[in-house]
C-alpha cells in the first residue's frame, strides 16, 4: 500500500508537470498536483482496497503536493 501511495504520487507529479505546457487545459484538476493525483489514484485504489481507497487517494495527493513543494 505504501508503494502504491508513493508511486501514484510520483506519477501524478510527473503527469502534472507534463500537462503544464498545454495552455488550453483548465488549471484544476489538470495542472494541480493535489487534484490530479487524487483523481488519478481514486479509482485504482478503490478497486484494490475498497472504501479505504478514498483515504489512500487523499494521502497520495498530499504526498504529491509535498514532492512538488520540496522540488521547487
Amino acid at each position: 500500500m505504501i508503494l502504491m501511495i508513493i508511486g501514484m504520487a510520483c506519477l501524478g507529479h510527473i503527469l502534472t508537470d507534463f500537462l503544464q505546457q498545454f495552455d488550453k487545459l483548465p488549471n484544476k484538476p489538470f495542472k494541480c498536483n493535489l487534484c490530479l493525483t487524487t483523481w488519478l489514484t481514486l479509482i485504482p485504489a478503490c478497486v484494490l482496497y475498497g472504501w479505504e481507497g478514498i483515504l489512500i487517494a487523499a494521502i497520495a495527493g498530499v504526498v504529491s503536493e509535498t514532492i512538488y513543494k520540496k522540488l521547487i
